[in-house]
């Protein structure tokens, strides 16, 4: 323990012994020493402190005096015990009014928390969006190859390939290390009694090592073997369960006489959520000339789904680019209907941000508007909590007056006041964070991944994350509580005893931050009430043709179309019926149409005669195809965007050119869309199928009898096919369209959810108004019950 005269005896004596000073000099020494420590007590400081800095005044610290001081500063000085005390008083003083006014606390705490927790949610939608396919070892050395092609004066991007691009880029470019070719087909795969459709990935065997998907059991090279297949967790389980399936065989069928049995070497690991691309069933690309007869790896005109690349330095592609110059002559002379403009390489860590500008590409469904609508709601919600805990604060304060004035009576100043209000309300938002990350983990994550693909759960030791939140939670602490405090701070000790402290009425910032409240109120509520509105509106919306009675099979030829629409007659309940090549929501094709000096793009369905009756399409102008009139070979039907494109007022026996051959338009039909509302419709031509290409089958059904007749289509292809899986449905829920239906229902959730937070977070903030209203007109309120008034009036 600190002794004030035995410290000042041992400093002298010890400098009496390196000094040797008489004794009137130690005397005078002395007391200028004791006056100065006197001096410093009053001001404030503990004997200690006034002991430090006297000696140290005297230019030259005995030894004595410096390990006294060692020991003083090893233990807490008085400002910081003082700042620690200070602290402690602010959070009981914030906990006790807490609990004085557990309705107010409970708005501010819950509006905070609500809001915290759903930027918790925008930051794990972001942090998802930012590190899809970022766990591939070589995600910086990889790049797909892409090339732009001139459409009436725009160049688009497009992400497939010619195939004989990867071999040659490979040949000619040292610098390439890794070349990695993909084809997406579909087949029908046999294992015993399972028989499935399943989407097949052709590709060169260099792709795992190029790609990180790391193996469950068996090994990667095995891709090398052409009889090989690797399969993914999933589609391993659903053949061969839970068992080690590396040695057992698939049949792969990819139409009738075209089929192939395989071994399967590899099964890989679960594919992490934050991708792009993945596969079902992997094999080498060279299987594509036994599975695809068609297909020639050495014509230009042949593209590819995808072709990567592996580059140890990415400097090297502007070189590469440079010198693919021949490439173009090569694919412009077999293809003139689709002349490259340029190559172009795009990173495969930036793929997902790339891909909605990337036609006939890998894609992936998030859309920009995601990236930048989700964080404006949170900030939204955020903004509306702060207003209200803004608010709510100021009348807070109202009970807090003598404590205020108590408190700057005895020598608080306006900065102290500040900062314990703006601590108290750091410990708020602390709370607020606590419970927002609760809700974050435990409800809205959970609820959101119901949406999307991203993963539900936070990663704890994730630095940014708590980063992220540490920010969240200063930053909403200053901001929501900086005005309060400055506001509270500012109030006249005089004013506040006498009772002629006045709340918001005649402050501008107060009316200002009213407002603001009441029309962010009212947007949130009004954008919310209008999104969920045009989600009905969307789920009402006319297709273009009668879908609501139509009912389709995928088949693989002409003979199987024959067979099941033979059987399919016998039903009462089918009116009408159809065989196509293409089909609407299903398969397309693309055409380069020629009108004089012009070229347009547009999409192809390949139908029989019948196909407009059954589908429902609406013939405006002319005709649809008739039934063996042989001069329809070279006739088209076109839809009414296809007119205003190609700017045709008379359209009716105009000729146009597709691939060098002569069409007449016969006929004009309503504009329709393809895939869903969100796809822009495209200028369509109608071409009569032959009879022997027919792949699928539309049967048009009476109304009230489709679920009946769905389950007789089923049984006839049961009967008819037995080992081939059925392949159709409801024309509602073909592939697009389904997908659609099942977003718009996500959406109409999300918007009601985000209705609800608006509706609660208003009330809560009326509420605070309500609150701030009243506590500035008690005296009114006091003298109209004095004459009389009663509750009610």
């Amino acid at each position: 323990m600190f002794n004030l005269e035995d410290s000042i005896k041992k400093w002298l004596a010890d400098f009496q012994r390196q000094r040797a000073f008489d004794e009137g000099k130690l005397q005078e020494m002395e007391q200028h020493l004791r006056d100065h420590v006197e001096d410093l007590v009053q001001q404030g400081a503990s004997e200690k402190e006034a002991f430090e800095q006297a000696v140290a005044s005297f230019g030259e610290v005995p030894r004595v005096a410096k390990e006294e001081f060692r020991t003083i500063k090893r233990k807490p000085s008085i400002k910081t015990f003082l700042f620690t005390t200070m602290l402690n008083n602010y959070f009981k003083t914030s906990l006790r009014s807490m609990m004085k006014t557990p309705l107010s606390s409970f708005i501010n705490v819950f509006g905070l928390a609500v809001a915290i927790g759903a930027c918790m949610v925008v930051y794990a939608f972001i942090d998802f969006d930012l590190s899809i396919d970022r766990f591939h070892e070589n995600k910086d050395e990889l790049f797909l190859s892409t090339h732009y092609v001139n459409r009436e004066g725009v160049e688009e991007c497009y992400g497939n390939a010619p195939a004989p691009l990867g071999a040659m880029l490979k040949a000619d470019f040292s610098s390439i290390k890794n070349v990695a070719r993909i084809y997406d087909g579909v087949a029908v795969v046999k294992q015993e009694e399972n028989v499935f459709h399943e989407s097949l990935r052709y590709v060169d065997p260099e792709f795992l090592s190029m790609f990180t998907f790391p193996l469950k059991w068996g090994v990667a090279q095995s891709l090398h073997g052409v009889n090989n297949v690797i399969l993914s967790e999933e589609t391993a389980k659903k053949y061969f369960g839970e068992e080690n399936p590396v040695g057992q065989q698939l049949k792969i069928i990819v139409s009738q006489g075209i089929h192939k049995v395989f071994n399967v070497s590899g099964v890989a690991k679960p594919f992490p959520k934050a991708r792009i691309i993945d596969f079902s069933i992997l094999l080498h690309i060279e299987n594509l000339d036994v599975l695809n007869p068609t297909y020639a790896a050495n014509d230009w005109a042949e593209m590819l789904n995808a072709t990567f690349i592996q580059v140890d330095d990415p400097s090297t592609l502007d070189v590469i680019k440079q010198k693919m110059g021949r490439y173009k002559q090569y694919q412009n002379e077999v293809e003139s209907d689709w002349p490259i403009t340029s190559f172009d390489f795009v990173n495969l860590a930036d793929l997902h941000l790339a891909s909605d500008e990337i036609k006939n590409g890998i894609s992936y469904d998030a859309s920009d508007e995601a990236r930048i609508g989700l964080p404006v709601i949170a900030l939204f919600i955020l903004a509306l909590a702060c207003l209200n805990y803004l608010n709510i604060a100021i009348v807070s304060a109202a009970r807090r007056l003598k404590e205020i004035g108590m408190r700057k009576v005895i020598g608080a100043s306006k900065g102290l006041i500040v900062f314990q209000f703006l601590s108290e309300n750091l410990f708020m938002t602390a709370l607020a964070g606590g419970i927002g990350f609760l809700l974050a983990a435990l409800i809205f994550l959970p609820w959101f991944s119901t949406f999307t693909d991203i993963s539900s759960d936070f990663n704890l030791l994730d630095p940014n994350m708590w980063t992220f939140l540490l920010v969240i939670l200063i930053g909403t602490g200053i901001v929501s509580g900086m005005y309060p405090a400055f506001y509270i701070a500012r109030f006249q000790v005089i004013k506040i005893f006498r009772g002629t402290v006045k709340f918001g009425k005649k402050n501008l910032a107060t009316k200002i931050f009213l407002t603001v409240q009441l029309v962010l109120t009212c947007v949130g509520i009004g954008f919310a009430v209008m999104y969920a509105q045009n989600s009905r509106y969307q789920a009402h919306r006319k297709w273009g043709y009668n879908e609501k009675q139509l009912l389709y099979a995928q088949l693989q030829n002409g003979e199987d179309f024959d067979r099941l629409s033979a059987m399919m007659a016998q039903h009462t309940d089918v009116l009408e019926m159809a065989g196509s090549k293409d089909h609407l929501a299903k398969k397309r094709a693309t055409k380069i149409v020629r009108l004089s000096d012009q070229e347009f793009e547009v999409a192809e369905l390949n139908v029989g005669a019948n196909y407009a009756a059954t589908t429902g399409l609406e013939v405006t102008e002319g005709r649809f195809f008739k039934e063996n009139y042989e001069s329809d070979q070279t006739s088209i039907v076109v839809n009414e965007l296809f007119l205003k494109n190609l700017d045709l007022n008379d359209p009716l026996n105009q000729q146009v050119k597709i691939d060098s051959t002569s069409y007449q338009i016969v006929g004009v039909v309503k504009d329709f869309y393809f895939r869903s509302f969100y796809s822009p419709r495209r200028p369509t031509i109608f071409t009569l199928a032959d009879a022997s290409d027919f792949e699928f089958i539309t049967l048009k059904i009476k109304d009230g009898s489709q679920v009946d007749s769905y389950h007789e289509l089923q049984a006839a292809w049961s009967a008819l096919f037995p080992e081939t899986p059925f392949n159709g449905g409801f024309q509602r829920d073909a592939a697009t369209w389904l997908r659609f239906y099942q977003d718009l229902g996500k959406q109409q959730r999300f918007t009601r959810a985000i209705a609800i937070i608006f509706i609660i977070l208003a009330s809560l903030g009326l509420y605070g108004l309500i609150q701030l209203n009243i506590t500035g007109r008690l005296r009114e309120f006091s003298i109209r019950k004095t004459l009389g008034a009663d509750v009610k009036s």
